[in-house]
C-alpha cells in the first residue's frame, strides 16, 4: 500500500520568502530528509502585490510558486491547493501561514499520525501552537467560551475544538464533502467556519503531541493588524457568529464587543481599533 501523499500550501504576504519563517523551517528539513520531502508537495502563493519569484530558491525542493498580486486572501490559495491534491491523488492538506515554525519531530509525527488507524477516525490532526510557553491553539468551545487546552493534551477532545488555520492537516476527502474553503470568509475567520462545519459533519479533529512556535497577531493588535484588517476580522466574526449560532448568540456577541471596545479605549494608543469595535457592537 503506497504512502499517503500530503499537499502543503503557504501563503506569503508582503515578506520575503526567504523569510517566512515556516517556508525556511520546512525546506530545510526537506533538504536533509528525503523521507519526509518524498511525501510533501509544497504550493507556495504569494499574495504581495508585487512578484517575488526571482527571490523564491525552493524550486529544487519541488516546492511550486504562484503569484496572485489582486490579494484574494487565505481561501483561495487553499481551494488552489485542495484542487492539486485531488489531481496528485493526495489523501491530505496541511495548512502553513508564514509565521510557523516547523521541526522535524512534529512532521515526523504528522507523517505517521496519516498512516495510523487514527487517521479513519479523524477529519483533521492539528499541533499546540504556543506563544511564550502559553497554548494559543487549539482552544476547546466549552459553554459558549473558547478555553485553551492544557499544555501537552493530545488525543481527541470531548468537546469541539477550534484551532487556527496554521499547521493544521485536514482529510482531503472530509473537505471535499463540505465544499472546500468557503470563499465568503476569504480570510479571517476561515479556520473556525471550516472546523465547525467539519465537526458539525461528525468529523473529529485529533491533537498531537506535539507544540510549534507560532505568532498570533490578534495578541499583539497595533503592531501586527491593520486598522482596515481588524475591520474586516470584525465583520467575518459576525458572519460567523450568525451562521453558527455559538457562544450565545448575537445578543452575548454585541455585548463581548463592547466590553472589548472599553477594553481597547483604555489599553490601545490609536483608539480605532476601539471605534470600529464599537460600531461592529451597534449593527
Amino acid at each position: 500500500m503506497a504512502e499517503p501523499l500530503i499537499q502543503c500550501v503557504i501563503v506569503l504576504y508582503k515578506q520575503r520568502p526567504t523569510e517566512a519563517r515556516s517556508l525556511s523551517s520546512l525546506s530545510e528539513i526537506c533538504a536533509r530528509e528525503s523521507s519526509i520531502s518524498e511525501r510533501i508537495r509544497v504550493l507556495v502563493q504569494d499574495n504581495s502585490p508585487e512578484s517575488q519569484a526571482s527571490l523564491f530558491e525552493f524550486t529544487s525542493l519541488g516546492f511550486e510558486y504562484h503569484h496572485a498580486p489582486e490579494n484574494p486572501g487565505l481561501a483561495d490559495a487553499y481551494n488552489r491547493a485542495l484542487e492539486m491534491a485531488k489531481d496528485r491523488k493526495a489523501a491530505w492538506l496541511l495548512l502553513l501561514d508564514q509565521d510557523t515554525v516547523l521541526n522535524r519531530g512534529f512532521l515526523l509525527q504528522l507523517l505517521a499520525a496519516v498512516q495510523s488507524t487514527t487517521s479513519k477516525e479523524a477529519c483533521a490532526f492539528v499541533p499546540e501552537l504556543v506563544k511564550d510557553g502559553s497554548v494559543c491553539s487549539p482552544h476547546v468551545l466549552q459553554r459558549g467560551r473558547y478555553r485553551p487546552l492544557p499544555f501537552g493534551f493530545s488525543g481527541f477532545a470531548a468537546d469541539p475544538l477550534v484551532p487556527v488555520n496554521s499547521a493544521a492537516c485536514l482529510k482531503i476527502q472530509a473537505l471535499s464533502a463540505i465544499g472546500g474553503f468557503p470563499r465568503e470568509y476569504w480570510l479571517d475567520f476561515l479556520d473556525y467556519i471550516v472546523f465547525h462545519r467539519l465537526q458539525a459533519a461528525g468529523g473529529r479533529i485529533y491533537v498531537l503531541d506535539s507544540q510549534l512556535e507560532h505568532s498570533l497577531s490578534l495578541l499583539n493588535l497595533e503592531a501586527e493588524m491593520s486598522v482596515a484588517r481588524y475591520s474586516n476580522m470584525l465583520a467575518a466574526e459576525c458572519r460567523f457568529i450568525r451562521e453558527t449560532g455559538s457562544r450565545g448568540g448575537l445578543l452575548i456577541h454585541r455585548l463581548r464587543l463592547l466590553k472589548r471596545s472599553l477594553r481597547h479605549a483604555l489599553v490601545l494608543r490609536n483608539k480605532r481599533y476601539a471605534w470600529q469595535t464599537l460600531r461592529a457592537a451597534m449593527r
